[in-house]
């Protein structure tokens, strides 16, 4: 499964992820990853979550970003949640861009029984993200 959290830039979606992936981190009984961009929100980030600083991997496009994801998943069969904050910025894409990598998501999270939560920096999400809501 997919949730979004969406809205401008500056309108909080940063803090709710965290909310989330921090209640979440609490409360799962595997383990729970925060991908971002952004080391500086290491600190807001339970340690109970696995804090991954993506520009350590030199990670900047769609064809790189879907192995990374694997690999995660390969390495620690307990994942149980995975949220992404700012995927359309640090893979180089529009919002409106992001649907082929949104399938392969969904495919991850069906197969892996792992539910993902995304950013999106939008006033309205595109349609094919209006499932996700």
């Amino acid at each position: 499964m997919i949730n979004l959290i969406y809205g401008l830039k500056g309108s909080g979606k940063t803090e709710r992820i965290i909310a989330a992936a921090n209640e979440r981190a609490e409360t799962s009984k595997g383990c729970v990853l925060y991908i971002t961009d952004r080391k500086e929100h290491s600190l807001s980030v339970s340690r109970k979550a696995r804090f991954i600083d993506i520009t350590a991997w030199d990670i900047k496009c769609e064809n790189c970003f879907i192995p990374f994801l694997k690999g995660l998943l390969a390495s620690n069969y307990d994942v149980t949640d995975v949220y992404i904050d700012g995927l359309a910025k640090f893979i180089g894409k529009q919002v409106s861009e992001l649907e082929e990598i949104c399938k392969k998501i969904e495919l991850l999270s069906a197969e892996h029984k792992v539910d993902f939560t995304l950013t999106v920096s939008a006033e309205e999400v595109p349609d094919f993200m209006k499932k996700y809501l």
